[in-house]
């Protein structure tokens, strides 16, 4: 019986260890891994004026080779375990950063049952609510909840869904109100004997239901090991969750550790710096997006065979994108590389709003880094991107640098002069403080409607809340007189004066200066909760970018094998075995197809799936009834993803009999041929011997389907043994290599030997 993907349905072949439609690792299936086929030592075809000592050709998989040894399946064992550490690297490395145990999980969520539910009126004052399982609903102090319904239901556990884990939910409802001014703390319980005991806070996140995705999707939380509880802070209501893993290095559990990731000051900096510069990320964030695959994997660093695959992938993220910067080639491909730098802002805007906090505290050496980063993701977040309308965390970092370097408490202490004893000043204040004073969920809702109405400028922002500072501590003086004489008497002045006291101009700035660094101190409490409410927005401009550049792995490919037939004939290739691969790639069972009765094949696959197989620039065919672990292949091609769909026509290599015409340079001499194409039968070919150029003609065939010329055996100024030379296209070079000969096998008449050659004119 065929196995089937847990996650997408698609079946698996035998030995599978990724699905290639959505990703999903096969983590029960065993390898069986079929080890490449190697070139025999090779020498060009030699004239016979002149012989030259065999040297081994570089790695290639040839064409089919009737006579060749086979291979062992059991060869190769080294290469073996590196090709499958990097595919690891990439797949855990993937889904660690976008989701586990693939992306296409739309409808695969199992929706749980209510077990048990709560509910509760809060009374006036009462901002909180909680429940005997020991869940906590915290709606602070700027949300006003008085006679508000709450509702806790727990909702049954899931062990399903998860891989070695356990997904406990509960459904919290406040009447119709689901999104609110003030952020909302939620704290759950988690059962310790589910975690990861070697590792406890990192085997536990938090989640909530997005309805809109049908997927679960992680939140801003803190794990509490003490307690056995995890606390959530959001600004909506929903259905929330704890995970418990029993593995601390699964995949699910990396997800959270890369969320958690944060960068020192320096380097957060220097990205900032580059993406100021030229608009996208340069060597820092290339750097660090490798480094980041190790980490998630706890590898120190990468071989040298890891760090090239990976060269590779990032390498072709980079070409689509800029494909798709001149209007040519797929979106979602071009945005993997887009979003992944992107990713790298959120992460620095995430570090650096750690650091703009310490400035707003008074951290003096923080207050440095605080002033170069308000000024650089201000450049970035509005100058360099704010034609894309791309949301990376920048603006917000821009709020914070505001807050942090003209709001902070230390600020508002430097007010010169400050008597407290000036009359005036204290009708000031009572009139302020005591006839028509602001809460401090008034001050928040103004500093927040100026956050939502102008945030996407802080300049802007700064400029109107200083005008609201000053305006408040001007307010005395532009009341009626009624209203200054109930503030005069509240100060307790009345003993003094029977009337107003005398005001001049010099006595109205002072007393406005005054007021606005006393207020600047009052207002600490509120300041703080905006700041922290700016970063929370921060980390959901994170999670947006992260969601986003899981859609774009998430999105399909398509690749259309077709034989070309011509009209009235029948197909070539029925019921050929066809493979996907990285050059000189072991087979891969779940990019293999069998081509149907019009040589027609289709293998789907999603971006991540593509990325996780190494980029795979190679088609393979092998005859039907050859067994593809132990045969050569019958025809080699490549090919080139740019689009949705890949079309690869098979045999339709762009190689024609001319296309051989030319200089060749041998890869392991120094010696050069010339080879000539007069027309589509003949071939001339030129070797230079002992200073001389010798030039011997010879008929030839061509055949399209294996891009290669078969040519005769020829007696002349130098002899010509017959031989095939096969033509390809590899990095964007063009190559030869001769043999295996494909004509009659006629003893001492033709040459078996392997040689390569590069074109070099």
């Amino acid at each position: 019986m065929g196995k089937y993907c847990t996650n997408c349905g698609k079946e698996l072949h035998t030995g599978a260890r990724f699905c290639a439609k959505c990703g999903a690792a096969v983590l029960d299936a065993p390898v069986n891994p079929a080890p490449v086929v190697q070139p025999k030592p090779a020498t060009q075809p030699q004239p016979t004026a002149k012989t030259q000592p065999q040297k081994s050709a570089p790695p290639a998989v040839p064409p089919k080779r009737k006579n060749a040894a086979a291979p062992k399946k059991n060869g190769g064992r080294n290469t073996l375990c590196i090709v499958l550490s990097v595919l690891l690297v990439i797949q855990i490395a993937a889904v660690a950063l976008y989701g586990w145990p693939g992306f296409m999980v739309g409808g695969g969520v199992k929706r749980p049952s209510v077990q048990k539910s709560d509910s509760f009126t809060l009374q006036e004052g009462q901002t909180a609510v909680s429940t005997d399982s020991g869940v906590t609903v915290d709606f602070g102090p700027y949300n006003s909840m008085t006679g508000e319904k709450v509702s806790v239901k727990e909702l049954s556990a899931d062990s399903d869904s998860i891989e070695g884990g356990t997904r406990t939910a509960y459904d919290i409802s406040a009447g119709e109100r689901t999104e609110f001014d003030g952020l909302l703390t939620i704290t759950l319980p988690y059962v310790e004997s589910e975690t990861d005991p070697s590792d406890e806070e990192g085997s536990v996140l938090a989640e909530y239901y997005n309805p809109e995705t049908g997927e679960w999707e992680l939140v801003v939380y803190t794990v509490n090991t003490a307690d056995n509880t995890v606390t959530i802070t959001t600004d909506h209501l929903s259905e929330y969750c704890t995970v418990t893993l029993r593995d601390a290095g699964s995949p699910y559990a990396l997800l959270s550790k890369f969320s958690s990731k944060r960068l020192d000051d320096e380097t957060a900096m220097a990205i900032l710096r580059e993406y100021e510069q030229t608009g996208q990320h340069g060597e820092v964030g290339d750097s660090l997006l490798r480094e980041f695959y190790g980490q998630l994997l706890n590898i120190p660093s990468l071989g040298d065979a890891e760090a090239g695959l990976l060269h590779d992938v990032l390498g072709w993220t980079a070409d689509v994108f800029e494909l798709a910067e001149q209007g040519v080639g797929n979106k979602q491909m071009a945005s993997v590389w887009e979003k992944s730098g992107y990713m790298l802002l959120g992460l620095s805007a995430l570090s650096l709003g750690d650091t703009m906090i310490d400035a707003y505290k008074g951290n003096e050496s923080a207050e440095t880094v605080a002033a170069e980063a308000y000024k650089l993701s201000y450049n970035v977040g509005v100058a360099v991107l704010d034609y894309k309308k791309v949301t990376t965390g920048m603006v917000q970092l821009s709020m914070l640098g505001v807050i942090a370097l003209d709001y902070s408490l230390n600020k508002f202490m430097v007010a010169a002069d400050q008597t407290y004893k000036d009359a005036l000043f204290n009708v000031v204040i009572a009139y302020n403080e005591e006839i028509h004073p602001w809460t401090e969920a008034e001050w928040y809702a103004r500093i927040m409607g100026l956050y939502k109405t102008r945030g996407d400028d802080p300049e802007k922002f700064n400029a109107a809340l200083r005008g609201i500072m000053e305006n408040y501590s001007s307010r005395y003086f532009y009341d009626d007189p009624e209203e200054q004489l109930v503030a005069t008497n509240e100060a307790g002045l009345h003993a003094y004066t029977t009337g107003l006291l005398p005001e001049t101009d010099a006595a109205r700035e002072y007393c406005i200066e005054q007021y606005m660094a006393r207020l600047g101190e009052m207002l600490q409490p509120v300041l703080s909760d905006v700041a922290q409410r700016v970063r929370y927005d921060s980390l959901k401009a994170y999670g947006k970018n992260a969601a986003e550049l899981r859609q774009a792995l998430n999105a399909p490919l398509e690749f259309e094998i077709v034989e070309e037939i011509s009209e009235g004939e029948k197909s070539k290739y029925a019921g050929c075995t066809i493979d996907i691969c990285r050059p000189d790639a072991f087979v891969d069972e779940n990019w293999t197809a069998v081509l149907d009765k019009d040589g027609r094949a289709t293998i789907d696959a999603t971006i991540l799936g593509y990325m996780q197989a190494g980029i795979p620039t190679q088609l393979r065919l092998w005859n039907k009834g050859d067994d593809m672990f132990e045969d050569d292949p019958l025809l080699t091609q490549t090919f080139k993803v740019t689009e949705k769909t890949t079309v690869i026509p098979l045999g339709n290599t762009g190689i024609t009999p001319k296309w051989f015409e030319g200089s060749w340079k041998s890869v392991d001499y120094d010696t050069i041929i010339r080879l000539g194409v007069p027309d589509d039968k003949t071939l001339e070919y030129t070797a230079f011997v002992n200073g001389a150029s010798l030039t011997t003609r010879t008929a030839m065939t061509f055949d399209p389907q294996t891009a290669s010329i078969t040519t005769e055996y020829a007696p002349g100024a130098i002899t010509l043994l017959a031989a095939t030379y096969y033509g390809y296209v590899e990095d964007g070079k063009d190559y030869i290599r001769t043999g295996p000969y494909l004509g009659e096998q006629i003893p001492g008449k033709y040459s078996e030997n392997e040689h390569v050659y590069v074109r070099v004119d």
